[in-house]
């Protein structure tokens, strides 16, 4: 039996953008709703009926970068495309740092963006693919993580993470200590080692650190240790205050 076609929701409020997506992904079997606003791509990817959001970041109203937040924070792992026509670096990095699986700047080839929406899909499909039970309790030092629940505690207290800040503790904690290289961050937790800025990983290093010290007693700290040239380890510490 053939797999249903993944549903994708854009919200768009450029109609002469809108309607050749629309078109075009229909055409590449994917099955596409459109909406106008942040308030309404809310409202439908509450529902949870969609695979893929791919979304605007200037939109009346709310923009996208508030749509992303909001959905995060709702604990939603809906992978998104963010579409851009601002170039500069910050924004890229606010976005990505909002919670966006991955970016495109306007305008773009048609081409690239199906294969944007091919990667997020293939994360989809390893996600389904992997065994219910494949390490889903993660532990160093005072800190846990049930990846099956997608829970995060440190000394027994939740830790509200972002998208970006929980895949890259997934990974220093998989790594049990050892180092992990920015090269492996950029395919692990952006999905791809290419486009990916050294301070866009920086920055969600940074606020993963700051979220984890909120919450950590100077006995049980764990640091996030850059190796500098190489990328980042857990390491446990007696005192506070010591990272690199």
């Amino acid at each position: 039996m053939p797999s249903p076609p993944l549903a994708v929701l854009i919200v768009e409020d450029e109609a002469s953008l809108a309607a050749p997506l629309r078109r075009g992904l229909l055409e590449e079997g994917y099955a596409v709703r459109v909406v106008a606003s942040a308030e309404s791509g809310l409202d439908e990817l509450a529902t949870g009926e969609y695979d893929l959001a791919i979304v605007d970041w200037r939109l009346q109203g709310m923009d996208g970068r508030d749509l992303i937040l909001e959905v995060r924070r709702r604990d939603s792992n809906i992978p998104i495309l963010m579409l851009t026509a601002m170039r500069d670096l910050d924004h890229r990095v606010a976005g990505l740092d909002a919670g966006a699986d991955d970016y495109l700047t306007k305008p773009f080839a048609f081409e690239e963006l199906l294969a944007r929406l091919r990667a997020l899909s293939r994360r989809i499909q390893d996600t389904m693919s992997k065994p219910a039970s494949h390490e889903i309790h993660l532990k160093f030092g005072s800190i846990e993580m049930d990846t099956a629940r997608r829970t995060t505690t440190v000394a027994g207290m939740a830790v509200d993470l972002r998208a970006k800040e929980y895949h890259l503790l997934e990974q220093l904690l998989r790594s049990d200590g050892h180092v992990v290289t920015r090269t492996m961050i950029a395919a692990r937790v952006w999905d791809s080692p290419f486009g990916v800025t050294d301070n866009a990983i920086d920055v969600t290093v940074s606020n993963l650190r700051q979220r984890l010290a909120r919450l950590e007693r100077a006995d049980q700290a764990v640091l996030v240790e850059t190796v500098r040239g190489v990328g980042y380890r857990l390491r446990l510490a007696t005192a506070p205050g010591t990272q690199s």
